[in-house]
């Protein structure tokens, strides 16, 4: 997938890398992919789209709203702009996420870590001085920022718009207790933690595949058959006998987009003050998550520590 941009290069121009420790070296490598990360075309084309994408919709609830008037149902819940007025523009977001982030920060990964093969700048690096654990560090780290800010602003941006459309129309936001915003706050860290891990199986594809296809390809191919076991698999559990069905039950629900959409349920509920189904099951959706994410950043850098990048 072309950047149209030359191939960045690393020189002692712009870098500061051969005058610090280990950990400034991988600081400075993660704020350099960040730049570049920032720099290129397809992030920026990725961007437009979702914020783009997002304006239209509210565009589209707001005019619902107006050519609607006051024949929107017996109940104030079937105004559609209900769903821009906080906390509803927080779930509105929520969705959206849900819908293209996936995908977006997938392409976003593969294209780092593939491109990287592709422009030579692990062979860059690597004659540089630096080692492959910092140069894989630094990757996984400006990765785990990036969806951190991307998912932060989004948040915000819901929050900000829900306070200023609601009045705008008449209707007060709802104002949320301490515990809301805590649960505001889970919200931004388990959603952030989701879309990282589909970010790192789209590393360990790019990384074993040495290229940007193999790093969004694999990556978007696994979203999308995991949708479709959450969605397929559990359709036929009623037509199975119980043990196959229980099977079926247990290994999509530990599925990783699974576990790691069910904390953002648990979140979700905080927000709302609503009781937290299933609590008893959280230490363990907890403990796949974090295993996930050590076996694929673990099973990647197996990898890139032992390739042969001088080829």
């Amino acid at each position: 997938m072309s950047q149209h941009m030359s191939a960045p290069v690393l020189d002692k121009s712009n870098s500061e890398f051969y005058t610090h420790g280990w950990f400034a070296q991988t600081w400075q490598l993660v704020l350099w992919n960040l730049y570049h990360l920032r720099r290129r075309l397809m992030t920026r084309i990725l961007l437009g789209i979702f914020f783009g994408g997002y304006a239209l919709l509210l565009l589209i609830t707001i005019l619902s709203h107006i050519l609607l008037g006051n024949n929107h149902g017996p109940t104030i819940g079937a105004d559609p702009i209900m769903a821009l007025v906080f906390p509803g523009s927080l779930q509105f977001m929520l969705g959206y996420l849900g819908l293209l982030a996936p995908i977006f920060l997938c392409i976003i990964a593969g294209a780092l870590i593939g491109g990287d093969y592709g422009y030579g700048l692990h062979r860059q690096m690597l004659t540089r001085g630096l080692s492959r654990a910092q140069v894989f560090t630094a990757q996984v780290l400006a990765l785990s920022l990036l969806v951190l800010g991307f998912v932060g602003i989004a948040i915000l941006l819901s929050i900000l718009l829900g306070m200023l459309i609601g009045p705008l129309f008449g209707i007060a936001p709802t104002l949320l207790p301490l515990n809301g915003w805590l649960g505001v706050v889970l919200t931004w860290l388990t959603q952030s933690v989701r879309y990282f891990l589909y970010m790192l199986i789209a590393v360990l594809a790019a990384t074993i595949g040495r290229s940007v296809l193999a790093g969004i390809a694999f990556s978007i191919g696994y979203v999308f058959v995991e949708f479709l076991a959450t969605t397929i698999l559990f359709s036929l559990v009623g037509g199975l006998s119980v043990t196959v069905g229980n099977a079926i039950v247990s290994f999509v629900s530990n599925l990783p987009g699974v576990v790691t959409n069910t904390l953002n349920s648990y979140s979700t509920a905080v927000i709302v003050g609503q009781p937290i189904a299933s609590l008893s099951e959280l230490p363990w959706q907890i403990f796949l998550t974090v295993a996930y994410c050590a076996i694929l950043i673990a099973v990647s850098y197996f990898v890139y520590s032992r390739s042969d990048i001088f080829d």
